[in-house]
Order: C-alpha cells, then structure tokens, then sequence
C-alpha cells in the first residue's frame, strides 16, 4: 500500500515533506538544504526520520546523488498535491511569485522542441522568474503524458496523437516537414523528387537506434520508401551528419530554419507533404499557478523567431 496512513501522517510535518519533495526534485541534499535554508546535516536528520515514519528507505545513494525507491516514486504525486495544496490555501491567488519563486520546473518534450524552446525560454526566466530554474526532459508521446500524470513532469509538449483524458491539452503550433541537406549537395534542388527521395542516403532520428523513425508511418502512407544509411538519437546530430556527407534528412522546418545555417545546411521541399506537426502543451488539471506561468513562456517561446 502506498498511501499515507494515519500513523505515518501524525510523525510527519511539513519540514519534512518539503524535504522529500525537494529530494525527489533535485536529487542532491546541498541543492534541497540551500532551497529551503537548512544545514546539509540537517537534511540527513529529516531523511532518516522519512525512513523511520514508512519503514524503510526512501532514496539509494548513487555516485551521481540519491535515486528514489520505486515507494518514493509512488509517493512523490501525494507530496506534491500536498505542498501544492498548502499553497493555494496559504498564499490564495498570489501563491506563485516569479521573482521570487526558486522553483524546479520538470518540462517533457522531444529533442525538437527542446531545441526550440529551451534557448528563448531561458531568456523568459532570467527577465521574470530569475531564481526559478528548468529540466528538460527527452520524453514523447505517451510516454510524457504517462510521466505527467505520475507528477515526474510538470507539462509535456509533443504531437500527441492519442487522447489526453483527465488532462488539459492547449495548441502551440503547427509545424511542416522539409529536407535537410547540405549546403553543397548538387543532388537536391529546391524539391526532390520521388527517385531522388528514394535513391539517397538517409539519416533518421532513434533515440533507440533501432532504426525506427517517428515519421516512418507518415513516409509509407505517402507511397514512399527510404534507405536508412544511418540513425542519430537527435536532430543536432543527424545534421551535423548530414553537413559533412551527402545524406539527407527529415526534419520540422521551424527547427531546420533555427539551425541552417550552425550547420551550413539547405532545405527542401519534399516529393509529397507529410502531414503536419500540431503541437501542444499538456499539463494535469489541478490548478498550480506556477505551471500556468510556464506555460505561457512556454507558448512564447515556441513562437520566438
């Protein structure tokens, strides 16, 4: 059973559930005794007494920081909803203050739309929220929405194609696919066509490298086949792939045109458009001020130039 009991709820504050939601946040006892102004020994004494109260061992050590038990992780949306719950009873309305908010957000997305965001959102925190910080996380699809309402995420952004029940889902964007190649490759012209496509070398993304590509469903339904010569976990490296060679590669315009020329590339139309990329955020419907807030920098960012 992993809820709380009764019992276990009488040994504990709040202290101490600051303690394990700051652990689960940032792994690091330095980083959670300098959020909330306790001493480093301290924080060992609050981890030990979280042992005591369920009986057993929340964290492992690890030569990185503490990794959470799989009871911790399953304690870990319980705890949020807590603190979060006395906030908006404590602080109302004006709970989530940028300028003063030193928290940790979580964002899930692709390594697309982490390049993408990641730069203007990083602006948008120094202007407005200068204390606060965030992780991007690799994680799409299913996947993100999964870790969403596990609370190991704040929000996720990503094409999701299946549904989002029990969740808020916004439109970002909608993006369009291109060819990249490079800037000198006489074998692509401003459009390729079906043998062209066919004929050269391709360059995939697969965080797996199992040679499954996210866009190798929408290539077939068009009639189209594709030599894969290579797979790359992320765009930056498929193009730096295809910068020095004469493969090719499919990529969102919106990232193909931010990077074109860091990597001295060109773009093409291809032979028959994909369809498109909707983008959205998707966040849990409880309400939390400060995920409100980074949402809209997140919509700002994905439309910065």
């Amino acid at each position: 059973m992993t809820d709380m009991t009764f019992a276990q709820i009488r040994r504990l504050d709040f202290t101490l559930l600051l303690v394990l939601h700051g652990v689960l946040q940032h792994g690091r006892t330095t980083a959670v005794a300098a959020d909330l102004g306790l001493s480093q020994s301290a924080i060992s004494h609050a981890l030990r007494r979280l042992r005591d109260v369920f009986g057993e061992p929340l964290f492992i050590r690890r030569p990185y920081g503490l990794e959470p038990t799989p009871r911790a992780r399953a304690l870990a949306p319980q705890v949020e909803a807590l603190i979060r719950g006395a906030q908006a009873a404590i602080g109302g309305e004006g709970a989530f203050d940028p300028g003063a908010s030193t928290r940790s957000f979580r964002i899930g997305a692709t390594d697309y739309l982490a390049q993408l965001v990641a730069p203007p959102l990083l602006a948008a925190f120094g202007r407005e929220a200068p204390l606060a910080r965030f992780a991007m996380h690799v994680v799409r699809g299913q996947d993100a929405l999964g870790a969403l309402r596990r609370h190991e995420i704040d929000i996720a952004i990503g094409r999701f194609a299946r549904t989002t029940a029990g969740l808020n889902a916004a439109p970002l964007f909608t993006d369009h696919f291109c060819v990249v190649a490079r800037a000198g490759n006489r074998h692509v012209g401003a459009r390729l066509s079906k043998a062209q496509f066919e004929q050269l070398g391709h360059v995939t993304i697969s965080v797996t490298g199992d040679f499954r590509s996210f866009t190798d469903e929408d290539v077939r339904a068009l009639g189209l086949a594709r030599r894969v010569v290579a797979t790359a976990p992320t765009f930056a490296t498929a193009f730096a792939i295809v910068s020095r060679t004469d493969a090719i590669a499919i990529a969102p315009s919106r990232l193909a045109a931010r990077l074109e020329n860091a990597f001295r590339l060109r773009t093409a139309a291809l032979p028959r458009a994909l369809a498109p990329l909707k983008i959205a955020a998707v966040t849990r419907p409880a309400r939390d001020d400060g995920v409100a807030w980074l949402a809209a920098r997140i919509a700002e960012a994905a439309l910065a130039d």
